[in-house]
C-alpha cells in the first residue's frame, strides 16, 4: 500500500495528530522559555553579586596600608615638635 493509497479516515487522524503534535511541541516550548528566563536572570544576578564581592574585598586589601598610614600620622606630631625645637636652637 502506497502513501497516496490511504483511506480519507487515515488521512484526517494524521492530520489531526501532526496538529496535536505541534500544539504539544508549542507547549513544551513556552515551559522551557518560561523556565529559562528566570535561570538566566538568576545568572545575570549572580554575576553582578561576584562582581560587588571582589570589589569588596579588592577595597578591603587596603586596610593594611591604613594601619600604615595611622602610624606615620601619629609619628608627625612628635616630628613636628622636634622639628620646630631644632629651628628655635639653631635661631
Amino acid at each position: 500500500m502506497s502513501v497516496f493509497a490511504m483511506a480519507t479516515g487515515d488521512v484526517i487522524l494524521a492530520w489531526i495528530g501532526l496538529a496535536l503534535g505541534l500544539v504539544v511541541a508549542l507547549v513544551a516550548l513556552a515551559l522551557l522559555h518560561a523556565v529559562l528566563r528566570p535561570v538566566l536572570e538568576i545568572g545575570r544576578y549572580s554575576e553582578d553579586i561576584l562582581d560587588a564581592g571582589l570589589g569588596i574585598a579588592k577595597n578591603l586589601d587596603a586596610v593594611d596600608e591604613l594601619a600604615h598610614t595611622h602610624e606615620l600620622a601619629t609619628a608627625v606630631p612628635g616630628l613636628a615638635v622636634a622639628y620646630l625645637q631644632r629651628l628655635e636652637r639653631e635661631a
